[in-house]
This record gives structure tokens, C-alpha cells and sequence, in this order.
């Protein structure tokens, strides 16, 4: 009983590995970034990119 609860971090951590060094991390921060404008998230933060975004159309029209 205790070598199973033994082995299954083990495994555990095992495959946690695995999964880290097969993944293809520059592809995901390519897909990644292109979700980010100026540091905003296009989703997570569509409210301040309106504001900027309202603002400098104001700034256009002074």
C-alpha cells in the first residue's frame, strides 16, 4: 500500500515531465500574442482598449 502511494507521484511527476518536453512552447507564445495589443488582452481587456481607443479619436478631432 504505501509503494502505491509511493509510485504515484512518481508517475505523476514522470509524465508532467513528459508533457513539458514534447510541448512546442514557441508555437504557443506565437498563438499567443496574437490575442495582446499593446500589452491588453483583445478579450480580458476589451474595456481599456475602447477607452484608448475612444480617446484617441478624441484627440484626433481637437
Amino acid at each position: 500500500m504505501i509503494a502505491v502511494l509511493i509510485l504515484i507521484p512518481v508517475v505523476g511527476f514522470a509524465l508532467f515531465t513528459l508533457v513539458c518536453y514534447e510541448t512546442d512552447w514557441k508555437t504557443i507564445d506565437e498563438q499567443n500574442r496574437q490575442f495582446y495589443v499593446d500589452g491588453y488582452h483583445i478579450y480580458y481587456d476589451r474595456k481599456i482598449l475602447k477607452q484608448k481607443e475612444v480617446e484617441q479619436l478624441k484627440s484626433k478631432l481637437e
